[in-house]
């Protein structure tokens, strides 16, 4: 096993070791008689919390989920100005309420809840499991119709245009709005990613998924890059950077393979996933891993551009 690899699974070992520990902390004051609302959201949010992370470690590495069949809050974490402004000596009353004001974290729980079937189905298909192409396309048309509908749903608030952009900006939740809408992106990059394969492309539906993949992958590298342009909007934690390497991929495969008309965009793109990946470097030393090209920062980007001169 390399040495990455081995830390990774440390690393793995320490987040559910904690999130186990926090658990068995937090639940013997659930319910006490001087609880509050405050702590009573806290735990909500500290669970919803773990369980993300669960999802993503336990992916990325192939090892089971370890909090599955956890007993779930009966709620979902609040809008997050309710919360900043939350009495910390207010009552708790109504605790087993649904949510009436679901907030980023919210709804970045409800889109995780289709990662994981996602990263199931992917898994299946790539260790054969005798899964037969019309069921893996029929699958991932279900899936992709989750995906949609999640985006649907979103208040108009929370949906993905520039004054939605500029005003979590100013509310200072503009980095879990990008997260948000990233995190979608990239699922949905994730779901089509093997209709990029011409052999997995004799349907018509099949055809839209591979166009579908693209057009997530551009929009992944678009939003990025106008993230880092708008202040309070940066996205600077590490998974933004694996991320970012699959839209680059996608928009390789574009370069050597698609239509002309495309070329351009994806170039653009792609150079922007690489300064942005530059920039990760700083705060994330693995970043360098990730990337995998043994020269200077300089002339890594025009060796990209070199391989895909016309």
């Amino acid at each position: 096993m390399g040495v990455f690899r081995a830390v990774q699974m440390l690393m793995l070992d320490e987040t559910i070791g904690t999130a186990i520990a926090m658990m068995q902390l937090i639940e013997p004051r659930a319910g006490q008689e001087n609880d509050n609302e405050v702590s009573h959201e806290l735990r909500i949010r500290i669970w919803w919390a773990l369980f993300a992370a669960d999802n993503w470690c336990s992916s990325s590495l192939g090892f089971p989920r370890q909090m599955k069949d956890w007993p779930r809050p009966t709620r979902l974490p609040m809008e997050e100005r309710l919360f900043a402004d939350m009495d910390p000596d207010e009552p708790l009353t109504g605790q087993n309420d649904p949510c009436k004001s679901p907030g980023l974290w919210a709804h970045m729980a409800t889109l995780i809840e289709v990662f994981s079937p996602i990263q199931e189905l992917n898994w299946r298909a790539a260790n054969g499991e005798a899964l037969h192409p019309d069921q893996i396309e029929e699958d991932t048309y279900q899936l992709a119709q989750l995906l949609d509908n999640w985006e649907m749903s979103l208040p108009h608030d929370v949906q993905l245009t520039e004054s939605s952009l500029i005003e979590h900006s100013k509310q200072g939740t503009g980095g879990i709005f990008m997260g948000l809408h990233l995190g979608f992106h990239h699922y949905a990059t994730l779901l089509f990613y093997q209709y990029l394969d011409k052999r997995s492309t004799m349907t018509m539906r099949a055809q839209q998924f591979a166009m579908r993949c693209k057009h997530h992958a551009l929009s992944y590298s678009a939003w990025l890059a106008r993230g880092r342009r708008q202040p309070g909007c940066e996205a600077v934690y590490p998974t933004i950077a694996h991320m970012a390497i699959v839209s680059s991929s996608v928009l390789l495969h574009t370069l050597l393979f698609g239509e002309e008309n495309e070329l351009a965009q994806s170039r653009q793109c792609l150079e922007a996933n690489f300064q942005a990946l530059l920039e990760l470097e700083g705060y994330w030393p693995i970043v360098k891993t990730m990337v995998k090209l043994p020269f200077p920062r300089k002339s890594r980007f025009l060796l990209w551009l070199t391989i895909f001169q016309d």
